[in-house]
């Protein structure tokens, strides 16, 4: 019995054995450094966007603003949690700003390719048939796919995270309280794979547009110094929240056996795959902000479709021999110019 007294404490890692740390809301030992850096790169982009939102009047970009402000409250309250792991507040909050937010940067995406579309695509080329979207609800097409499986997963995600928070357990956890409430864990599910669908749906409709309109280059009032620019932030933007996407929806268990654990279990898995995503669609929007490339018509809350049709075709170069003189037009070209009374 002596010897058993005697004999040296082994502590277990936290990662195998996590009820023997009293109310740690992760999974896993949550890294603080991290959480501080992802906080900071989190802050500095937000701040740069909203500098770019009011210096360019982008006021049709106003989803984005929501996701950058969840973004920023979610990091803000991870990196709480992470350094006291005491109260459910700042964890739950966390657990769903960062989980939702990215459908509000979806959402602004799409209202940026509708005005990309109607900036660069001739008047001919305005069909379903060209575009494999209807021009005119591009936006509200998109944006109410999106908002529905946003619903779902709000609907989700509350319910699995009221599961956690009247859990006294020692050893409770997201992955627990999905278990426990299998309908949250389903719902949430659901409303993952609909968001999913609706971004690769537009991320192969967005890749194609970019492709198809080279054959329109003799027509493109930009000429790749305007709106291509704006098609690679498109582009790219929706790869990287669709690969987000993809690793949320694989992240949940599907059941108390099986579903790929590993990706909950391990908190590189949620850096690499959401945080540095999410951060490079932030670093993308900044670089190439719709407010630096679009005409101030194109930019305010509501488009103008019939003004931005009747202002390009008066611009747009009859044939490819007068490509040369459209190559290098910029927003300011497009502001009416003052009338000008001339005295006879």
């Amino acid at each position: 019995m002596l010897e058993l007294l005697e004999t040296p404490y082994v502590e277990i890692p936290k990662r195998e054995h996590p009820e023997q740390y009293a109310f740690n809301p992760f999974i896993y030992d949550s890294n603080v450094p991290c959480a501080i850096i992802g906080t900071i790169v989190i802050l500095s982009l937000s701040a740069f966007l909203v500098y770019q939102y009011v210096r360019y009047r982008s006021w049709f970009f106003w989803t984005a603003l929501i996701g950058i402000l969840m973004e920023v409250v979610g990091y803000i309250c991870r990196l709480i949690s992470a350094t006291d792991t005491e109260p459910n507040g700042p964890f739950l909050i966390a657990f769903l700003m960062i989980l939702l937010a990215p459908s509000f940067l979806a959402a602004a995406c799409y209202m940026a390719f509708s005005r990309i579309v109607w900036f660069s695509c001739p008047t001919h080329a305005l069909r379903f048939k060209t575009l494999w979207c209807f021009p005119r609800y591009i936006t509200p097409t998109f944006v109410i796919f999106d908002l529905f499986s946003f619903v779902i997963q709000l609907a989700g995600a509350s319910t699995i995270s009221r599961a956690y928070d009247h859990d006294a357990s020692p050893s409770r956890s997201i992955e627990s309280a999905e278990k426990r409430v299998v309908a949250g864990r389903v719902i949430l599910v659901l409303g993952l794979i609909l968001q999913l669908s609706c971004y690769m749906a537009f991320a192969i409709i967005a890749m194609r547009y970019f492709f198809i309109s080279l054959h329109w280059r003799h027509e493109d009032l930009g000429d790749f110094h305007m709106f291509r620019r704006l098609s690679y932030f498109i582009n790219i933007a929706a790869g990287l929240i669709t690969l987000r996407a993809i690793y949320r929806t694989l992240e949940i268990p599907q059941d108390k056996t099986t579903g790929l654990k590993y990706l909950q279990q391990h908190e590189w898995c949620f850096w690499c795959f959401d945080a540095v995503p999410v951060a490079l669609v932030l670093l993308v929007m900044a670089v190439w902000h719709p407010g630096r490339y679009l005409p101030r018509s194109y930019t305010g809350w509501v488009l103008d479709k019939t003004r931005a049709v009747r202002e390009k075709e008066a611009l747009r170069p009859a044939s490819p021999e007068e490509e040369a003189e459209v190559k290098n037009f910029t927003p300011k070209d497009f502001q009416p110019k003052e009338s000008v009374t001339i005295q006879v």
